[in-house]
């Protein structure tokens, strides 16, 4: 069922409702002020007629109810009569008209008594000394037919109404979803070869042109990241394509004639870094895929402090073997919530990049500390830094500057940038003005959750 229909059907149902509600407040309402202005106008009739009767005296009453029973401005049937306590009766007028019969504990106060049928304005008076009651009543035909006509007048028009008022409804809802139709067919020609085009937005700013618009953002962040992605398989491509070619030569030049072992052990060894320089391309790209298609799943309540320290243990006697001071200064306990092997795959690029670009005689420093919602990790070194120029894209994918050693995929440092947006975070270098370069990484701290386990950096 399509939307159009779906609105058309829930107009329908709300707008029946309202006019069923209102046809019935109509009718009740003016069948309470017809029978009301009937009641006062009997009512005052006979008020006006007692009276008037009780001031001539008992003499002129057949006279005056005679003259009641044939008027007609209240409406046809007209009869009058006064009942005494005694059973004493005076009567004219319309003998259909049937009077209430008499109720000694009739009130004393004006009254009306009957039905939507034959109506009676019941007055206590005197009448030759004694208490007495003047009954004026009238056939209400003509009030009930008014009634009646008002009700069938909107039986009628309701289903009419009801009719042009979906009809009405049906063609403003497809008026209104036409803009709809419109971005669905623009986004329907669009593919994956034409991620570059964009949506008309329309001239109104309405719910329509709001929802182009973040549709058009979308489209943008799509085409950002398939050229991305483009890319990085192309840049994933030529960076396999050197070791490939030259252990494929290595292989073939091997292969052509006979060589002596320490020849063949050479190439071997040749061949053998190669691989490991393939594996190592391989196994970082196939974490960087991870990290951008996966959720981490894998996190608990870390302890930034142990892991540094660990790390710094770890990479102290390398620093030490390359003539380098490694000092870590981390006063406190900062806890994270973390996958603990993506954290110290970001630490050791660090500290292994530091290290690459550290001379002998330099030094490394580490800090560690916190504030109120981040952790904050600091690699300095004292080496050359980094080319100004070169700075804004040290995190790109295979990315590798004039000065880089010849070793390494160029794929470090953009790991550690999505390890720590993948932790909430990010990344930041900056050359010092002493020399050397600062890399500092951002992190979400522990917020304690009731459901997630808490397990210790062993």
């Amino acid at each position: 069922m399509t939307i159009r229909l779906r609105l058309t059907i829930y107009w329908a149902a709300v707008l029946a409702a309202i006019l069923l509600i209102a046809a019935v407040t109509a009718v009740r309402f003016f069948a309470r002020q017809q029978w009301s202005a009937l009641d006062a106008a009997l009512l005052e009739e006979a008020e006006n007629t007692a009276d008037q009767i009780q001031r001539s005296g008992a003499a002129s009453a057949p006279g005056i109810l005679q003259r009641m029973s044939l008027e007609t401005d209240i409406g046809a049937g007209r009869r009058a009569r006064i009942v005494t306590a005694h059973g004493e009766v005076l009567d004219y007028g319309h003998v259909h008209t049937v009077p209430p019969p008499f109720d000694p504990s009739l009130p004393t106060h004006p009254a009306i008594v009957g039905d939507h049928a034959i109506r009676f304005a019941v007055v206590p008076m005197m009448y030759k000394g004694e208490l007495a009651y003047l009954q004026s009543g009238v056939r209400v035909t003509l009030v009930q037919a008014s009634v009646d006509s008002l009700r069938n007048l909107l039986l009628l028009m309701m289903p009419i109404v009801l009719l042009l008022c979906v009809g009405g409804g049906y063609l403003l809802a497809g008026r209104a979803l036409r803009p709809i139709e419109s971005v669905t067919a623009e986004l329907d020609a669009i593919g994956p070869a034409n991620l570059s085009s964009r949506l008309t937005v329309p001239p109104v700013a309405d719910e329509v042109a709001r929802l182009t618009t973040e549709i058009n953002s979308l489209l943008e962040r799509l085409e950002r990241a398939s050229a991305t992605e483009r890319r990085f398989a192309s840049d994933a491509a030529h960076e396999l394509r050197t070791p490939l070619a030259v252990l494929r030569t290595g292989l073939e030049v091997s292969l052509a004639r006979d060589r002596t072992p320490d020849e063949n052990r050479a190439a071997l060894g040749a061949a053998h870094r190669e691989v490991l320089s393939l594996c190592r391309i391989a196994d970082e790209l196939l974490m960087l895929s991870r990290l951008n298609g996966e959720v981490m799943v894998d996190r608990h309540r870390l302890n930034l402090r142990a892991l540094l320290s660990e790390i710094a243990g770890t990479v102290g006697p390398l620093a030490q073997a390359r003539e380098i001071k490694l000092s870590v200064n981390a006063p406190e306990d900062v806890f994270v919530n973390g996958n603990e092997g993506h954290l110290r795959r970001l630490i050791v690029n660090l500290l292994d990049n530091a290290l690459k670009f550290t001379p002998a005689g330099g030094s490394i420093e580490v800090g560690l500390k916190s504030d109120a919602n981040r952790a904050i990790l600091r690699v300095a070194d004292t080496g050359e830094g980094i080319h100004p120029a070169e700075l804004p894209h040290i995190f790109d994918r295979f990315f590798r500057g004039a000065g880089s050693p010849g070793e390494g995929s160029g794929l470090g440092l953009s790991l550690c940038r999505e390890i720590a947006r993948a932790h909430g975070g990010e990344i930041e270098a900056a050359n010092l003005p002493s020399g050397g370069t600062a890399f500092v990484v951002t992190l979400a701290l522990h917020r304690e959750d009731p459901n997630r386990a808490t397990v210790p950096l062993r």
